[in-house]
């Protein structure tokens, strides 16, 4: 137990929360598949800026819920992704990626709780990168054909009719 400090907020880019930040001039700021959108002001604040994992291929299955949605189109591999923040969803600049395998019998649960855990090392790798200067980024070719949003009830009933579980 490291014992590091931690609170819970409503909106990060409260007034607030952003004093705060300020004070502190933090050198980086993580988000780890946080659906928020951070705006100019916070992204400005860290030095080597703010980055987030996604658990997909970007700019494939951009937007949310991208372990539902690639198991759903039948997928057989996603990736995790890790880029530079800006002020659209998934759509800053492509810091390192990792191909992942879908295995057949993936669940939404195990897929989540593989990119998750596949994401936090090459977190981990991007930020000894970024500090040592050694990431050369890639061009996130966003588009909205690649975006998907939460499913609609007929999508998850699809989904559990077609064999696919949540656990």
């Amino acid at each position: 137990n490291f014992k590091i400090p931690f609170k819970k907020i409503k909106n990060i880019n409260s007034n607030d929360i952003l004093e705060k930040l300020e004070s502190l001039k933090p050198d980086i700021i993580v988000s780890f598949s946080a659906p928020v959108i951070f705006k100019h002001r916070l992204l400005n604040i860290p030095k080597l800026g703010c980055i987030n994992l996604h658990c997909s291929f970007l700019p494939y299955y951009a937007g949310l819920f991208p372990s539902f949605w690639v198991l759903y189109n039948n997928e057989k591999y996603t990736g995790c992704t890790i880029h530079r923040m800006d002020t659209k969803i998934d759509n800053g600049e492509i810091l390192k990626q990792k191909k992942v395998e879908i295995s057949p019998k993936e669940t939404i649960f195990s897929l989540l709780t593989k990119t998750k855990s596949i994401g936090g090392d090459l977190m981990l790798e991007v930020i000894e990168e970024l500090e040592n200067e050694k990431l050369v980024p890639i061009k996130n070719i966003s588009d909205d054909k690649y975006y998907y949003s939460w499913p609609t009830l007929n999508e998850l009933l699809l989904f559990r009719k077609n064999g696919g579980k949540l656990i």
